[in-house]
């Protein structure tokens, strides 16, 4: 087989991609070769990857579409990415990284960035960012905590808008107690929440309050948001400094 014939294949292995081919009527390689824009990416390791991005309608998932990047393997191709990304605004590097930018709102951009392993592309949230377009400003998706050896307490401070705030990563253990002490704060326009990995339901929501205590559930990695809560003027900051303390 040709190796666009084997990339084809590839691409229809994805159920989408196979009944977006069924409804178009057409044979599966003329569907592919139509359907997706292709582009080849070299990796300073020596990695032959294929970048696939979908054109065809049938593929969108709102202002996004479907992003697809294909390892060259002797045997064919290896999918080693699968996500999606506003068409024209992806990156895909020869230093072995991917940004997809997508709407996280209609006044917030996610630019995601996913870094090769030597397997697969794996999503970093330090090296993501988000970008508010109203503000013109873009800050990384997440800021790792990390405690000296002996020190269980730091300081975080920065400032927030409306739908535009700091979100904080680190390591705990189930039985630790984490408290954190507003120092600098508007509770009228900020708020606080604690989640615990890929957990919908909040451990803690704080507003109106001067801080929150309590004792962590589950060993592993928390989330500490830090959010505007100001609706009247997206483009205004407020300054806070919250003392986290884990013992």
């Amino acid at each position: 087989m040709l190796p666009a014939a084997l990339l084809a294949t590839a691409l229809l292995r994805d159920s989408a991609v196979a009944g977006c081919a069924r409804d178009a009527g057409k044979t599966p390689q003329a569907y592919v070769a139509g359907a997706f824009d292709f582009s080849n990416v070299t990796l300073h390791g020596g990695e032959r990857m294929t970048v696939a991005v979908a054109t065809d309608p049938c593929l969108a998932l709102g202002q996004s579409t479907r992003i697809m990047i294909f390892q060259r393997t002797t045997n064919g191709y290896r999918r080693v990415l699968d996500d999606v990304t506003v068409p024209g605004l992806q990156s895909v590097s020869a230093d072995g990284t991917a940004t997809l930018p997508t709407h996280d709102s209609m006044e917030v951009m996610f630019e995601e960035t996913y870094v090769w392993n030597g397997t697969a592309y794996v999503f970093s949230g330090p090296r993501s960012h988000r970008y508010d377009v109203a503000l013109g400003e873009r800050r990384p998706a997440e800021i790792p905590i990390t405690f000296a050896p002996g020190v269980y307490a730091t300081t975080l401070s920065g400032n927030v808008a409306y739908n535009f705030g700091d979100e904080y990563v680190f390591e705990a253990r189930a039985g630790q107690k984490l408290t954190t002490a507003l120092t600098k704060w508007d509770a009228r326009r900020t708020s606080l929440s604690l989640y615990y990995g890929d957990d919908d339901s909040a451990i803690a929501e704080v507003r109106t309050t001067a801080g929150w205590s309590g004792t962590l559930p589950k060993t592993g990695t928390y989330h500490l948001f830090i959010d505007g809560t100001d609706e009247c003027d997206d483009t205004r900051r407020f300054a806070y400094t919250v003392r986290l303390t884990i013992h």
